[in-house]
């Protein structure tokens, strides 16, 4: 890649894409098992939740692509098709991705995993996604050729940082703002009982 101020690729310059775990029908939870499989309710675009991951065993003759900090996760399906970072929240928990994501790591050094799944969510991106996407009336699916061609934008290094920096504290803010809404609401209900209970 040529270092002018911002490089141009497509995804597939940049990232290796590959299906989630193929699971054969119903992800069926079994007890005591190890294994963590995140689908698409255990995500936001916070991250995932792993206490709310199904736990199961992975069976296959292959080694599974265990997930790993840096990883992104990118659902195949659905009217929202927002990137997923798997952070460093994982910590040494054995997981796998559910069939309908796809699975993106990046195999290049001058592209941070937090910038390229920040950079999937904004809307030049998700435009691309939209227009390319076969939408059936019911739900929009993505094929792996769509999205291996999004044109991605590559700052040099620094500059990503700084845009992950930025995001990160406007979801802080947004969280803290929840959090403060949520109380007020609280301190309006107490306020409405009090005067009920005179």
């Amino acid at each position: 890649m040529k270092h002018v101020h911002a490089d141009k690729a497509v995804l597939s310059d940049i990232a290796a894409v590959v299906a989630g775990h193929p699971f054969r029908g119903k992800i069926e939870p079994i007890e005591g098992a190890e294994t963590a499989v995140v689908q698409m309710r255990d995500t936001s675009p916070s991250g995932v939740d792993w206490t709310s991951c199904v736990r199961t065993e992975v069976a296959g003759r292959r080694e599974p692509d265990w997930l790993r900090p840096g990883d992104i996760l990118f659902p195949a399906r659905g009217n929202v098709s927002l990137a997923v970072l798997i952070d460093e929240s994982i910590d040494s928990l054995q997981a796998v991705a559910a069939p309908h994501f796809f699975l993106l790591r990046v195999s290049h050094s001058d592209v941070l995993p937090a910038y390229l799944a920040w950079w999937l969510n904004q809307e030049p991106a998700q435009r691309h996604l939209e227009q390319q996407a076969q939408s059936s009336t019911l739900v929009r699916n993505i094929a792996r050729p769509v999205l291996e061609a999004t044109p991605v934008v590559l700052p040099p290094l620094p500059r990503q940082e700084q845009i992950i920096g930025l995001t990160s504290a406007m979801q802080r803010e947004e969280e803290l703002l929840h959090r403060l809404r949520q109380t007020n609401q609280q301190i309006m209900t107490g306020l409405a009982r009090d005067l009920l209970a005179g």
